[in-house]
C-alpha cells in the first residue's frame, strides 16, 4: 500500500515534471554558487558589490520582459492544449518583434546614459553599463522561448537550457577573471551565458520557422486585457527581490553594500531550490484550465511543498548561520550572520507569494496584481 502510494507520488505530473526542473536548478545553482564563491574570494568586497549591483540592474530592467512570461504561458499552454502550432507561431512572431524594438531601444538609452548610472551606482568604469545593456538586449530578444518551452511542457530542455548557462557562465567568469579581466570579465561570462543557450533553446522549436504554418492574427486586445494585469504583478513580485539591492548600493557605502549582496545571494538559496515547484506549476494548471479539468489539488500540493521546503531551510539558517556563511563566501561575511535567519522568513514569504501569485494568474485571476503592487511601492 505504501509502495504504491510512493510511486503514485513521484509519477504525478508535478512531481515528475519539478524533478527535471528541480534537477536542472539544481545542478545550475550549484554552478551558480561556485562562480559566485569564486567572485567572492577572486574579486575584492567592493568589486562584488559592483558586480551584484548590475546583476540586479539587469534584473530590474529585465522585469518587463520577464512579466510577459505568464502571459505567454497562459496563452501558448491553451494552444498546445488545443494542439494548434500556428497560433503558437503566431504568438511567438507577435512578442519578439515588440520586445525586438524594446531591447533596441533600452540599448540606445543605457549607452546614452551610462556615466550617469555609473555615478548613481558609484562605479569607475562605464563599460560595465554597456555589458549590462548588451546582456539586458538579448534577455529582450529571447524573452518569449523559455516560457513556449514551459507550456510546450518540455522540462527537460528547459533543464539542459539552465544546466549549459551556468556551465558556460562558471567556466568564462573564472577564467576571464583569472586573465584579470576581474569585474569586467565576470560582466561578459554573463553576456556570453545568455546568447549561447538562447539559440540552443530554438532546437524542440523549430516549428516556429515552418513556412508551412500559416501564422494567425492574435488580438492585441485579448494579450493586453490579460497581458497588463499579469506583467504587472510579475514587475513588482520581482521588485521585491531586486529593489533591496539596488537602494543599497546607491544608499550605503560599497562595503556595506557587498555584504549585503552576499547575505541577499545566501537567503535566496530558499528561493532557488523552491521555484522549480512553481515553474512546474502554472502550465499544468494552464492545461487543466483550459480543459477544464480539477486542478485545485494541484496548487494545494505546490503550496504545501514549498511550505515545507522553507520552513526548513528556514530554521536551518536560524541554527546553524556561520556554517551558512562559510560555505558561501569568506570571513568578512560573518558580520552578517544575525540576520541570515530573518532574511529567510523575508525569501519564505517571497516564495509562497510568487507561487500563489502565479496560481491566480493561470486561471486568468488578474486582480493578484492589485495587493502585489501596492507591496512592492511600499517596500521601496
Amino acid at each position: 500500500m505504501l509502495k504504491e502510494y510512493f510511486k503514485k507520488f513521484l509519477t504525478h505530473e508535478l512531481i515528475s515534471g519539478a524533478s527535471f526542473i528541480f534537477v536542472g536548478s539544481l545542478f545550475g545553482n550549484i554552478l551558480n554558487f561556485f562562480f559566485n564563491l569564486f567572485m567572492t574570494r577572486n574579486l575584492s568586497v567592493t568589486d562584488y558589490g559592483s558586480l551584484s549591483s548590475m546583476i540586479s540592474l539587469m534584473t530590474l530592467t529585465l522585469i518587463p520582459a520577464g512579466a510577459v512570461l505568464p502571459t505567454i504561458i497562459r496563452f501558448a499552454g491553451s494552444y498546445f492544449a488545443k494542439n494548434d502550432q500556428s497560433l503558437v507561431r503566431g504568438l511567438f512572431l507577435k512578442v519578439t518583434k515588440f520586445y525586438l524594438f524594446t531591447g533596441i531601444l533600452l540599448l540606445l538609452i543605457f549607452f546614452t546614459f551610462r556615466y550617469e548610472i555609473s555615478r548613481f551606482f558609484n562605479i569607475d568604469d562605464s563599460s560595465l553599463i554597456v555589458l549590462t545593456a548588451l546582456s539586458v538586449f538579448i534577455g529582450f530578444v529571447g524573452v518569449t522561448n523559455q516560457p513556449l518551452l514551459q507550456a510546450k511542457l518540455a522540462f527537460r530542455f528547459v533543464s539542459l537550457i539552465n544546466i549549459l548557462s551556468s556551465l558556460l557562465k562558471l567556466l568564462l567568469g573564472v577564467s576571464f577573471v583569472l586573465l584579470g579581466l576581474k569585474v569586467v570579465g565576470a560582466m561578459w561570462a554573463l553576456l556570453i551565458s545568455s546568447i549561447i543557450p538562447y539559440i540552443v533553446s530554438f532546437l524542440p522549436l523549430r516549428f516556429l520557422f515552418d513556412r508551412k504554418i500559416h501564422t494567425p492574427h492574435i488580438s492585441t486586445k485579448e494579450l493586453f486585457s490579460y497581458g497588463a494585469p499579469a506583467a504587472l504583478a510579475a514587475f513588482c513580485t520581482t521588485s521585491l527581490i531586486s529593489t533591496d539591492i539596488i537602494l543599497v548600493k546607491h544608499f550605503f557605502s560599497p562595503e556595506q553594500a557587498g555584504m549585503y549582496a552576499g547575505l541577499s545571494l545566501m537567503g535566496k538559496v530558499i528561493f532557488f531550490l523552491t521555484a522549480p515547484i512553481s515553474t512546474v506549476m502554472f502550465p499544468l494548471i494552464v492545461q487543466k484550465h483550459t480543459k477544464k479539468e480539477n486542478y485545485r489539488g494541484l496548487f494545494k500540493l505546490s503550496f504545501v511543498l514549498v511550505l515545507f521546503s522553507s520552513v526548513a531551510l528556514t530554521i536551518f539558517y536560524f541554527l546553524f548561520p556561520q556554517f551558512v556563511i562559510s560555505l558561501f563566501s569568506r570571513e568578512e561575511y560573518l558580520v552578517i550572520s544575525k540576520l541570515l535567519g530573518p532574511f529567510g522568513i523575508f525569501i519564505t514569504m517571497f516564495s509562497l507569494l510568487l507561487m500563489t501569485t502565479n496560481f491566480f494568474l493561470s486561471i486568468k485571476k488578474t486582480k493578484v496584481a492589485i495587493p502585489i503592487t501596492i507591496g512592492a511601492i511600499s517596500q521601496a
